[in-house]
């Protein structure tokens, strides 16, 4: 398994001081994937799609306790949003926005478009 994990991993010289953490043996792993991944993407939106995921923090808004008196509760449509821009799963059906635009099924003008119903100033 050493083998295996030094092939995956390109590390060659394990440091056994550190060999007890976990987090020593995913780190090149999950940094081969991420490496793979940048390289990969070709289309713009999921390239900033996941470098916006993978940003430092970008998570953090799931330890937030929801708390309605303080507006901190997220309605169901805006958790589905939230979820299909993180996995890059369609919003909606493409469609002619009312500004003259075509809306695509990620929907990113739908996000900026000030013409758009439903979207908040």
């Amino acid at each position: 398994m050493l083998v295996l994990w030094q092939e995956a991993s390109s590390v060659m010289d394990p440091d056994e001081s550190l060999s007890h953490k976990q987090s020593y043996w995913d780190k090149p792993l999950i940094d081969n994937v991420i490496s793979d991944l940048n390289t990969t993407l070709t289309d713009p939106y999921h390239q900033v799609r996941f470098k916006a995921v993978s940003a430092p923090n970008s998570s953090d808004w799931l330890f937030d306790l929801p708390i309605t008196s303080c507006g901190l509760r997220l309605d169901d449509e805006a958790v589905r949003v939230w979820v299909s821009l993180r996995l890059g799963t369609p919003l909606c059906e493409p469609h002619s926005c009312v500004c003259g635009s075509l809306g695509t099924a990620e929907n990113s003008h739908g996000l900026t478009c000030g013409l758009c119903p439903g979207r908040t100033p």
